[in-house]
């Protein structure tokens, strides 16, 4: 922990401030004003009176018919009686304690000014401290009239606190993430280290029903890693995709097919809608038949008893939308916002049920990794996504095909 300041060192911080070095520049300038103004108004003054004294001279020469012998003694006496009418020094004195009154009003101005500019900055910085040390919780303060002002500096704090409230929900996804990877992960080790200490002891029989037990388990803690490093991937923007065109009809043709038997083993319809026209896009097929088989099993798994599932494709605006309808409960709100988060755990998800929770993570991150879109809705018989992809034109083939990395 950082001890704290000396008095010395307070003030010498305080002195090397912003606040100051503000009060300090706008200080010079009202000084350098000051001056400017004192040195025009005081050559002004003594050309307004020699000027005043030589028509003075005239206008006497003139009416007066006086030689110009007279008149200069006639000038200088008028000067001594004018000294001894006027006191000077008053005036002096007066002028002074007007000059050093307005020096002092501008000076408090100055500092004023200063430290109403300097206070949001040095409030962002304050909260820009304490964001460096682990604190996300740290927010600048917009009080006052900064709550109605749209200049650079109440933006600069609006999206430094926009920032700090990203990295807060980052970090605390990222503490979920870690959790829940160690419990998924708990899960598969502890049967497997269970049923290979019944092994040892002998409680279990070493049959093959057994070895293959533990095998599933294996699988099923190998796909939950595999899964982990594909999001990661995904997720960093390191994922090598085949690109090439992707006739979407025959992905979704070869998918319907694999899904009908477990659609039928569980009484529901698996409806497939494809447009007229034949649809190409650019993407990696493997991985498109990836995602489109997650949701697709997904949808399934939250269909009700003799339930429907709809595959739909169409294209508008350019770009092609495949969306998979289920009849159920739909999603919760919460769910809506959240379902796309690593092993996010709701009623949506029936975790006795398997899956890893990493589906919706992995499909949305493959879809982006095409240049595409994925959003959850509910319907009024259930709940749907979309995926959204930008389709080939004619005659493109592997034309602009490039792989994303």
């Amino acid at each position: 922990m950082k001890p704290p300041d000396t008095p010395g060192q307070a003030v010498w911080r305080g002195w090397n401030s912003l606040a100051a070095d503000l009060y300090k520049t706008m200080l010079g300038v009202v000084l350098l004003t000051s001056l400017t103004m004192f040195v025009v108004l005081s050559y002004a003054w003594s050309a307004f009176m020699d000027e005043v004294q030589r028509q003075t001279g005239a206008l006497l020469t003139a009416q007066f018919r006086l030689p110009p012998d007279q008149l200069d003694p006639l000038l200088a006496q008028a000067r001594r009686l004018s000294g001894t009418t006027l006191n000077v020094d008053e005036i002096r004195s007066l002028f002074v304690f007007a000059l050093v009154l307005l020096f002092t009003l501008l000076s408090l101005l100055t500092w004023w000014s200063a430290r109403r500019f300097a206070r949001p900055l040095t409030q962002l910085s304050a909260a820009a401290n304490r964001l460096t040390t682990g604190d996300f919780t740290a927010r600048a303060v917009l009080g006052g009239s900064l709550n109605r002002r749209s200049d650079e500096t109440a933006r600069l704090l609006r999206d430094f606190n926009l920032m700090a409230a990203s990295l807060e929900r980052l970090e605390r996804e990222r503490r979920y993430g870690v959790a829940a990877t160690a419990h998924e992960l708990r899960t598969p080790v502890t049967v497997l280290r269970g049923r290979l200490e019944g092994l040892r002891d002998g409680v279990l029989p070493a049959s093959p029903q057994e070895l293959e037990k533990l095998i599933g388990h294996t699988d099923l803690l190998s796909k939950l890693i595999e899964d982990l490093q594909l999001l990661s991937l995904a997720e960093a923007g390191e994922l090598r995709l085949d690109l090439g065109p992707v006739e979407v009809q025959d992905v979704l043709i070869r998918l319907h097919a694999d899904h009908l038997k477990a659609a039928q083993t569980q009484g529901a319809q698996l409806l497939l809608d494809l447009c007229a026209e034949p649809v190409r896009v650019t993407g990696d097929r493997r991985r498109l038949e990836q995602v489109v088989h997650n949701l697709l099993t997904n949808a399934l798994r939250h269909t009700r008893p003799y339930g429907t599932v709809r595959i739909k494709l169409e294209v508008e605006a350019g770009a092609a939308h495949i969306e998979i309808h289920n009849t159920g409960t739909g999603f919760t709100a919460e769910a809506l916002n959240r379902a796309f988060e690593r092993f996010y755990s709701g009623p949506d998800r029936e975790r006795g049920r398997g899956g890893s929770g990493l589906g919706l993570a992995i499909s949305k991150s493959l879809i982006e990794a095409h240049g595409g879109e994925m959003r959850l809705f509910n319907t009024e018989t259930g709940a749907g996504v979309q995926i959204t992809l930008n389709p080939l034109a004619e005659g493109d083939g592997l034309h602009g095909a490039r792989p994303r990395f």
